[in-house]
């Protein structure tokens, strides 16, 4: 693993980034929630507040992916896993990270083409404010992305006989 530990820190450090950038997006969303609770009560309409916190809120979910999985926080089949010998509950993990990061990789294409899409067409949303689309659908994309890169370095970890999230004493 002495080969990989260089990029486990590095990439490690990316799926933080992306935690705090999450964190980020949810108070924008708690403050635009709370700017229209508070603009309601003075009778004064804010256009665009709706969307905003929608944008805001797949922004989070998309860029939080990567840090929660990097973190051993998502949903594993540890009841199944626990269950099997070293050598079927290796297979078994490989199998899951394999299908996984094909889903994964699958997404982030899909997210980015979509982004890109709307970005080369001027595609404009339909709300009041009339933003270009591409702009609320790029960090979707670039979670979707740093999400397909984590799913594919926990299989190569485990490939290499790895736990697929290391241990916060391993990555310095």
């Amino acid at each position: 693993m002495t080969l990989l530990s260089p990029i486990d820190r590095g990439l490690y450090r990316l799926y933080r980034l992306c935690g705090f950038l999450a964190a980020i997006c949810l108070l924008t969303l708690g403050l635009l929630v709370l700017a229209s609770i508070v603009s309601r009560l003075f009778g004064v309409y804010l256009p665009g507040v709706a969307e905003y916190s929608g944008y805001a809120m797949a922004a989070a979910s998309f860029l939080a992916l990567a840090y929660t999985f990097g973190e051993g926080g998502h949903i594993r089949v540890e009841l199944v896993l626990s269950r099997l010998a070293p050598g079927p509950r290796r297979a078994f993990e490989l199998w899951c990270l394999g299908v996984a990061s094909v889903v994964g990789v699958y997404l982030a294409w899909f997210m980015v083409r979509l982004a890109w899409t709307s970005w080369r067409f001027e595609e404009r949303s339909e709300g009041s404010d009339a933003i270009l689309i591409w702009m609320p659908q790029a960090p979707v994309a670039l979670g979707a992305v740093l999400f397909a890169i984590c799913l594919v370095h926990a299989l190569v970890r485990r490939v290499y006989g790895a736990h697929p999230t290391p241990a916060k004493s391993d990555l310095g």
